[in-house]
């Protein structure tokens, strides 16, 4: 509706507007409207910016800040009106007031930006981004106008820098990416097990202890893993929170700090060990990933502690209507067996452990709510009961984030599988290591905040979405920029940009104009793969044709057919590439590009069959899980022979332990039919210790059976959707077993094959 006000406000504001055909605009995120017009503005080092009032001057100090920091260039800022070769800045703050809708004009003679403060920011950063990446003494802009608003109130981005310390620069430079594509929150993850990153003046060893692990270890059998073995460490002082904060401000950003409670606490309990339900318990910093179960004891030590650090923290962050407690994976195992936890159960009369996070959390949200601040917890949050004034940021599905709606709770959502950056986005043969899981740029895109399942009425509670980068597995700031980058400017437009106005085709080309921006800010960003790169099943056909396009027109690609890795002194892409493929034979077209300025990117691959796909097959009778065969022969210490069977929900060789010793020989089997989502090329792999064999369709895909490296093996073949069989088969001939299968599309990340998702 606001935006509705201002379009008409801003056509009296200015004269007619002559309109021509469309050009290439390139502004992410897409505005709501644009409309080239005739003839251009000559900008240059003798226009002038045109700054009434208070609010006026200080967008003017950020154009020019802007202007000099990219381009060199400083303009002359003047409080007369002007006729001609001037940029005009209209505040329209007694209309709008804090709403984020601007106008952009470019006439001949004259540059309007209209809005109030912070729609005139934004307004400043959709004309910065109608000027050329490089240009010497003056250039020519197109005639315009852009009248745009924002879909969401809450925009937002999150860093995680618990697990990898991020060092005050890069926040900034972070915070400055976020403002250039019309972000306004920034969700800093400031404290959990691998870390506690804010300094708290009440309770120095939150920092002297809890800051520091002596190191990160590989976890046995744990795949992907980065165990380094090196110390890390890393804090930020109040005054570097307030200087971040202040930074942030000035870009109209708002901080939200994050302190985990009532779990991923043990850095806070190795520095304060008397917060835990345990005593005599070794509480330390964590070296690995993953849940843990030591977490806050529910005493009156320990809230007032956490009211001593929140009070600090509120008073850093003064900005912020938001405290985010977190509330996630929170084991209870340690509260079931505490004294002072049944006790307080007993007298809050709380009927299960859920309750008692419940009451974790009214109580700590009380005490945020009296210092004038609100709540944001994970949508675990949401277990035991709600507390009444909390926002919920749903990252498990939408199932949460529809509940809290339908409650009439805001809600902000960032699903996993849409908005998770840590989340691998090619093929993990070639990206960096990362959690797993596959979320491309244009998942990202297609992302919509708002689900079907609610009404008109509680959609209004969705007020935004975010986007996270959990940092496990991105050690250095360069390695959050090629995670975030370009799946961040995606999501801005998703947040930003009405559903209508949405094209991913048209996305693309616009993405493309972003990357030498990006380039000359040095950001680290990853270069979408070139299109026409797929995997294809030819089937009877014995010859492929594929043409490709590079992302960025002035780049080189390299390919190679032979299954090497490509480089400069690959074959070029210069056209159409034919490639002849024998029956039941594979082809692997491995892709590199390389960018004027030397910069090569990731190798991108698509995998080419020559055979048919395997039909799936009907089952009138399916329930869950397989059958299975357990066989342990006799031995010379005169143990007798033992063969089992039956069915389970699991596929895995542990459930066996409690039966006999996995450390001697044994053989296992399991059969079912697994459900395949799309008809494509999937990709099975294997680890294991001694003899394993995969059959699909009857096929046999995998055979460990002679090989030299019992470690890894792996087999692609093509399926159609719905239910293929699969056999698995596992000989352990003694000592430690390992048996391990994944799966999924070729190049889209692979997972673990689970009972859950098997039936026979």
């Amino acid at each position: 509706m606001k935006c509705l006000l201002f379009t008409a406000v801003f056509s009296l504001l200015f004269a007619s507007f002559a309109f021509a055909k469309t050009d290439e605009i390139n502004i992410v995120p897409k505005p709501q409207t644009v409309k080239p017009g005739v003839g251009d503005f000559t900008f240059s080092k003798k226009t002038k910016i045109v700054a009434l009032g208070e609010n006026e001057r200080h967008i003017a100090s950020i154009l020019n800040e802007m202007l000099q920091r990219y381009f060199g260039l400083k303009l002359q800022i003047t409080h007369k009106p002007q006729k001609e070769n001037a940029i005009i800045f209209v505040a329209m703050d007694a209309v709008l007031k804090s709403d984020s809708s601007y106008g952009v004009r470019v006439d001949p003679d004259l540059i309007r930006i209209a809005g109030s403060e912070i729609g005139l920011f934004y307004g400043v950063q959709t004309f910065i981004q109608l000027l050329p990446i490089e240009f010497r003494k003056e250039v020519k802009i197109s005639a315009i106008e852009i009248i745009d608003g924002a879909r969401f109130p809450y925009r937002g981005m999150h860093l995680d820098v618990g697990r990898h310390f991020m060092p005050v620069d890069f926040v900034k430079k972070y915070i400055d990416l976020m403002s250039q594509y019309k972000f306004n929150y920034f969700h800093w993850h400031l404290t959990e097990d691998q870390g506690w990153r804010i300094e708290i003046k009440k309770y120095p060893k939150l920092t002297e202890v809890g800051s520091k692990r002596p190191e990160t270890v590989k976890e046995k059998n744990l795949q992907p893993y980065i165990g380094d073995g090196v110390p890390h460490e890393g804090f930020y002082t109040q005054e570097q929170i307030r200087d971040v904060v202040a930074y942030a401000k000035a870009r109209y950003i708002t901080v939200i700090p994050e302190i985990e409670l009532p779990g991923h606490s043990s850095a806070a309990l190795a520095a304060y060990p008397e917060l835990g339900c345990k005593q005599d318990y070794k509480y330390k910093v964590q070296t690995t990933w993953g849940i843990f179960k030591e977490v806050y004891c529910p005493t009156e030590k320990t809230f007032q502690f956490l009211e001593d650090v929140l009070t600090e923290v509120i008073g850093l962050f003064p900005d912020s209507p938001y405290i985010h407690i977190g509330g996630d994976e929170v084991l209870k195992d340690m509260w079931k067996e505490s004294p002072e936890v049944a006790s307080l159960m007993a007298r809050e009369n709380l009927k299960d452990v859920n309750e008692v996070q419940s009451y974790f959390v009214r109580r700590m949200e009380k005490f945020i709510n009296s210092k004038g601040k609100k709540i944001i917890g994970w949508d675990e949050i949401l277990e035991g009961g709600l507390a009444p004034n909390a926002t919920v940021m749903s990252w498990r599905g939408i199932k949460g984030g529809i509940e809290a709606a339908k409650a009439h709770h805001d809600v902000i959502m960032t699903p996993t599988d849409s908005v998770y950056f840590d989340y691998g986005q090619g093929d993990p043969a070639y990206e960096p290591i990362n959690i797993g899981g596959y979320v491309t740029t244009e998942k990202v895109y297609n992302f919509d905040p708002v689900p079907k399942e609610l009404n008109a009425d509680e959609a209004k509670y969705i007020i935004g979405g975010q986007g996270n980068v959990w940092t496990e597995y991105m050690q250095t700031p360069d390695k959050v920029e090629y995670m975030a980058f370009p799946r961040m400017i995606a999501l801005s437009e998703a947040l930003w940009s009405r559903p209508e106005d949405k094209n991913f085709a048209d996305f693309t080309k616009r993405l493309a104009a972003q990357f030498p921006r990006l380039d000359k800010q040095n950001v680290n960003y990853r270069i979408p793969e070139p299109a026409g790169l797929k995997n294809m099943v030819l089937g009877a056909t014995d010859k492929a044709i594929i043409e490709l396009k590079p992302p960025i027109d002035s780049a080189k690609m390299y390919y190679t057919l032979d299954g090497t890795t490509p480089n400069e002194n690959s074959r070029v892409y210069a056209g159409p590439i034919d490639i002849d493929i024998k029956q039941n034979a594979r082809v692997d077209l491995k892709t590199v590009t390389v960018l004027l300025s030397g910069r090569k990117i990731s190798v991108y691959s698509a995998t080419l069959l020559r055979r048919d796909y395997l039909p799936p097959v009907e089952l009138a009778d399916k329930r869950p899980g397989v059958t299975y065969g357990f066989v342990v022969p006799g031995t010379d210490e005169g143990l007798e022979p033992r063969l089992t069977s039956g069915e389970t929900k699991t596929v895995g060789i542990q459930q066996f332990a409690k039966s006999v010793d996995l450390k001697r020989p044994f053989a296992v089997t399991f059969d079912g039919y697994i459900n395949v989502p799309v008809d494509g090329i999937y990709e099975f792999q294997a680890e294991s210790t001694w003899d394993d064999t995969i059959l699909v369709g009857g096929e046999k895909l995998i055979d460990f059976a002679g090989t030299k490296d019992r470690s890894f093996n792996s087999a692609v073949v093509p399926l159609k959707a719905g239910l293929q069989k699969i056999s698995l088969r596992y000989n352990n001939r003694g000592g430690d077993p390992l048996f391990r299968v994944r799966w999924g599309i070729k190049g889209q990340g692979l997972r673990v094959i689970s009972g859950g998702e098997l039936v026979h």
